[in-house]
């Protein structure tokens, strides 16, 4: 993993935001849609500063990793403390769709 410090302020800030929108996000409240709606809305403000956003589904729990687009380098990885009420086969998204939402 990258240290921070030594990442770009745009990079910096876009994770920053990331984190602070999940800790204060009741994230029990989202729905399988909703949830990938808003994952798509966060992935494209990371591509503007190079970086991709992937999840995944453990115990109800969302793991987050931030990659490098350039490098595909992780850049940072947490795990969301709030419990979502589907699993991560109720959220399925494919390749394509995330190059869509890039565009």
């Amino acid at each position: 993993m990258i240290l921070m410090h030594s990442r770009p302020k745009e990079q910096r800030e876009a994770i920053r935001q990331l984190v602070h929108s999940v800790l204060t996000r009741e994230m029990s409240t989202f729905n399988p849609e909703r949830f990938k709606e808003w994952i798509k809305d966060i992935d494209a403000r990371f591509r503007r500063v190079g970086l991709t956003l992937l999840f995944t589904i453990r115990e109800r729990s969302v793991n987050f990793t931030i990659k490098e687009i350039r490098t595909r380098r992780t850049a940072y990885k947490f795990t969301a403390s709030t419990h979502v009420p589907f699993e991560d086969r109720d959220v399925v998204m494919t390749v394509e769709e995330f190059a869509q939402a890039g565009r």
